[in-house]
Formats: structure tokens, C-alpha cells, sequence
């Protein structure tokens, strides 16, 4: 009778031994397959500008695994910004940002915290911060860690990415200075090697106020994007950014050096060089912005790309002046998408850190040449499809297109060959006064010399000049029918293409047309025939 009991517990146990026998094995697979993933999300990590890696370490283990990085802040992007900082934060980033990744194994990885979801791995993220670094954070979170993240990586491989900032209040009593940050959320649901991910973030607002210098401030910040890898390579699918509103007010001078290229590639991760790198002078002012948006689409047709981009606000308002509401939707179509992924890799490889501005440039325009050629090739088009902005002087109002067609890269080494390959259509239409600024601006700029030099130019005479030739040009070009003018508004359009130039439906002649007419004048009267002489 007691040998039926004894078999019972021997199957019993030699079943719970083959459970744990297949349960560590497969924690095991789980735990190869996750250090993919995970060795795949640093090689994305790594890339980022903002950051340069110090060290790098895995160690796998049976059930659990841990991935160690140390990040330093890139100093030669961050520094042109540096000053805008309050001065206790300004030390983090002289900081090394180091965090340890904590995994456990699947197949239920979450089972110790009774997350029973089935997966390859459960990735909570640890930082480990310097003393200093912790007591500045604490002086604005308090308690609460400054940043949580949590990856649930599933058993194909994709997973979903949770990350949170905590909202925080803080005011120094004798600066005047106050903060109020209303938290951060991102959440990442992505497939295996990131070939499809959505990703959606929210930010609720931020304050920064200080009682001496001014105050800038944010609300309704919310970024949502669907993106897949197309056929040939290229990112497809949706993103948009709204804000609810944006607010900056100056009570001092403030001056400024933006390195706009830096800027945009650390958003964008598009290098545009050396090119708009503005610097100059904020004066005392409120800026308000209302109701942003933009939204992009990007879509794939056999080996051709298809992009459209819409971006609006309400309302933007520089002291007492208002501007809005602003349309702005633009297309570009039938793009080679192979040719667009050789050119992103070939302008990435450029090194730009250190450059000589003037070397960085002839590099990308010299890149561009080498490798965009395929894209005029097959035929692309840029489309206006409406720009809307409404000002305190009027309307401007644009729509246009510009293509390039039947183009051969032997046309690239002849321009009259190149230019009949072109074909552009606009209609424009902007306040009187807009255009008049724009002139007066201009001829400011390049009339003024050096502030310390004796013998300044006296900006009446420029500005009276300056309207005086434009008022000239603008009766000329009406006069010629190649414009209209109707209560201050002005108005024309173009069409360009192999036949020539027509501005308003008047005829343009062209330099190279100009060449191709025969020498003298047609509208003269023929020369009388020459008489044979008589016979003697």
C-alpha cells in the first residue's frame, strides 16, 4: 500500500524536475535572445550626438543578466546653451550619467513582482549617480527618482518601453527664481529589430521664472508617431506635435549665438552644416505662441517615396503685434527612396565636430553631388500645396510647384540643358507693406558698418531711398502688366518650363533665348533686292 504513494512523489518530483529543467532552459534562451534586443536599443543609444559613450559592459547569466553604460554629455553641441541654464544645474553636465540595467529572464520574466506576462525579459533601468549629482536632483525631485524606466521586451522580440519623469515644484526665495515641471511620459511599442514602432509622448507643461530676467513656458506638448521600415529602406508612416502654447517674456537684453545646425541635427538628425547659424540680440519682449501642430506623412510606391507635411498655429504675438493664423502644406513626391537612404548614410559619415565651417560645407555639397544625382534623375516634385499667414498689414498667400523632368546627369555639366529640364509654377500674393519692410531691412543690413566708427550712415536717407527705388520697380512692373496692386495687396504669378518664362501671362525672354533669335531686328522693313547691272 505504500508503494503507490513513493511513485506518486517520484512522478511528482520528476515532473517539478522537468518543469524547472524547462523552465531554465528556456530562461536561458530568453536570455540570448534579450541581450539581442537589448545590444541592438544601445547600438541606437550610442549613435545619438547628445551623448558619447564612456564604457560598455554585458554579463549573462542563467536567470538573470546586467548591462552596465556610462554616457558623458557631447560638451561641443551642448555649450552654445549652456548659459541658459540656472547655475545649480549647470554641474550636471560636467557629470557621468551611468546606469545599470537589471533583467530578468522569460518566459514569465515578471513573476517575482507578479507580472505574469509571458516575455523574453523584464529591463528596469537603475542610475547610479555621483553624490553631487543626487543632492542637486533631490533639491528638485525630492524623494521621487528623477527618471524610471521599465522595458517589457516580448518572446518575439518586440517590446513595450515605459518611460516617466516626475513633476516637480521649486522656488528659491532670494533669486526669485521659480520652477514648475508637470512630469514627462514616453511610451515605445516596437517590433523586433525596430522594423515597425509607435511611439507617444506627453509633456503637460513647464514654467521657468525669473523675477529679474523674464519667464518662458510651455503646456499641452503631445508627440505621436506610427513609423515601419519601407521596401526600399526608408521610414514610413505618421508622426505629429501639437503645443498647446508656448510663452517667453524678456525684461533685459539678452544676447545670443544659436548654432542652428547643431540644433536641428540634435532634433532631426538631418546635417544641414554651416549654413543659418544665427547670433544677435533679444530686447526686452513677449513672445506668445498658440496652438501648434504638424503632422507628417510618408508613404512608398514601388521604389518612390511620397512625403507630406501640414504645419499651423493659431497665433503668434511679438509685443503688440499678431500674426495669424498660419497654413502651411507642402508635399514632395516621387522621390528614390534608395537614393534618399544613400544619401542619409553618406551625409551621417561626414564628421562635423571641430570642422572648419567652410571645409563642412564643400564636404555636404560635394556629398550631394556624388550621390543625389538618382533623385533629380527620376523625375521629383515639390508641391506648395497652400501657405496661409494672415499679419497686421494683410495676407500672404502662396501656392507653387517645382519639378524637375526627363533630366539626364549629362545635362548637370550644361545649365541651358539643366534649366530646360525644370518646370515651376506660383501664384503669390503678400501685403505691400510686408515687401516694403523686407526691402528696408535689407538695405539696414547692408548699409551699416561698424558701431565704433566715427562716420555712421544716417537710416533716414537709407530707408527714404531704399522706398523710393521700390516704388519705382513696383510702377514699373505694373506698368508692364507683370503685377497687380489692389487695396495694398500685390499679386502675380509665374509658370516656367522648356518653352520659357510667362510672369502674369506675359513673356519673359530668357538669356538663352535672347542668343537663339537671329541677329537684327525682325519688325524692320525687308531691304530692297539689289538690281542686276544692265547689259551693255
Amino acid at each position: 500500500m505504500l508503494v503507490l504513494p513513493k511513485r506518486k512523489l517520484t512522478i511528482a518530483g520528476a515532473a517539478i524536475g522537468g518543469l524547472f529543467v524547462l523552465y531554465a532552459g528556456s530562461s536561458y534562451w530568453a536570455g540570448v535572445k534579450a541581450e539581442d534586443t537589448l545590444q541592438e536599443q544601445y547600438r541606437m543609444l550610442s549613435g545619438l550626438p547628445l551623448f558619447k559613450v564612456k564604457s560598455h559592459s554585458y554579463e549573462r547569466g542563467w536567470f538573470s543578466s546586467t548591462e552596465t553604460t556610462e554616457l558623458v554629455f557631447n560638451r561641443h553641441l551642448s555649450g552654445p546653451y549652456e548659459n541658459m541654464l540656472p547655475d545649480n544645474m549647470k554641474p550636471l553636465l560636467n557629470s557621468t550619467i551611468k546606469f545599470t540595467n537589471h533583467v530578468q529572464h522569460g518566459p514569465l520574466p515578471g513573476l517575482s513582482s507578479f507580472d505574469l506576462r509571458p516575455g523574453r525579459a523584464l529591463v528596469k533601468t537603475e542610475f547610479a549617480m555621483s553624490d553631487a549629482t543626487r543632492k542637486t536632483l533631490k533639491t528638485f525631485f525630492g524623494d521621487k527618482e528623477p527618471i524610471t524606466i521599465v522595458n517589457h521586451i516580448g518572446l518575439r522580440g518586440g517590446g513595450l518601453l515605459d518611460v516617466n519623469v516626475p513633476a516637480f515644484d521649486y522656488e528659491e526665495a532670494l533669486s526669485g527664481v521659480k520652477m514648475k515641471w508637470k512630469g514627462f511620459d514616453l511610451k515605445v511599442d516596437y517590433s523586433h529589430n525596430y522594423q515597425e514602432y509607435k511611439t507617444e509622448a506627453l509633456s503637460p507643461g513647464f514654467l521657468l521664472e525669473a523675477s529679474s530676467k523674464g519667464a518662458v513656458s510651455f503646456d499641452g506638448v503631445h508627440y505621436a508617431s506610427d513609423t515601419r521600415l519601407g521596401a526600399t529602406g526608408v521610414k514610413l508612416g505618421t508622426s505629429e506635435l501639437t503645443i498647446g502654447g508656448v510663452q517667453l517674456t524678456s525684461r533685459e537684453s539678452m544676447p545670443y549665438s544659436i548654432k542652428l545646425n547643431e540644433l536641428i541635427y540634435l532634433m532631426t538628425r538631418v546635417r544641414v552644416g554651416e549654413f543659418v547659424n544665427p547670433s544677435g540680440e533679444f530686447k526686452p519682449s513677449s513672445v506668445a505662441l498658440k496652438n501648434f501642430s504638424y503632422q507628417i506623412v510618408t508613404s512608398e510606391q514601388d521604389d518612390f517615396v511620397n512625403t507630406r507635411g501640414k504645419v499651423n498655429f493659431a497665433e503668434l504675438s511679438f509685443n503688440d503685434r499678431r500674426y495669424g493664423p498660419m497654413r502651411l502644406d507642402v508635399s514632395a513626391n516621387h522621390l528614390h527612396g534608395p537614393t534618399l537612404v544613400k544619401l542619409d548614410k553618406a551625409i551621417g559619415a561626414i564628421p562635423f565636430e571641430g570642422v572648419d565651417p567652410a571645409v563642412l560645407r564643400k564636404q555636404y555639397i560635394d556629398t550631394i553631388k556624388k550621390n543625389a544625382v538618382p533623385l533629380l534623375e527620376n523625375n521629383p516634385k515639390l508641391l506648395i500645396n497652400e501657405f496661409y499667414l494672415k499679419m497686421p498689414t494683410g495676407e500672404a498667400k502662396l501656392q507653387g510647384s517645382l519639378g524637375i523632368n526627363g533630366l539626364q546627369s549629362a545635362d548637370l555639366n550644361d545649365i541651358t540643358l539643366l534649366a530646360k529640364r525644370i518646370e515651376a509654377e506660383a501664384k503669390l500674393s503678400l501685403p505691400r507693406q510686408t515687401l516694403e519692410d523686407l526691402v528696408l531691412a535689407q538695405a539696414r543690413n547692408l548699409f551699416t558698418v561698424d558701431h565704433t566708427a566715427e562716420d555712421q550712415p544716417n537710416m533716414q536717407e537709407v530707408d527714404d531711398l531704399a522706398k523710393s527705388l521700390l516704388d519705382s520697380q513696383l510702377a514699373q512692373w505694373k506698368n508692364d502688366g507683370y503685377l497687380l496692386e489692389d487695396n495694398g495687396q500685390i499679386s502675380t504669378e509665374l509658370k516656367y518650363d522648356a518653352h520659357g518664362l510667362t510672369i502674369h501671362q506675359k513673356k519673359v525672354p530668357l538669356p538663352w533665348q535672347e542668343e537663339a533669335e537671329p541677329a537684327g531686328d525682325a519688325s524692320a522693313p525687308a531691304a530692297e533686292p539689289v538690281k542686276p547691272a544692265a547689259k551693255k
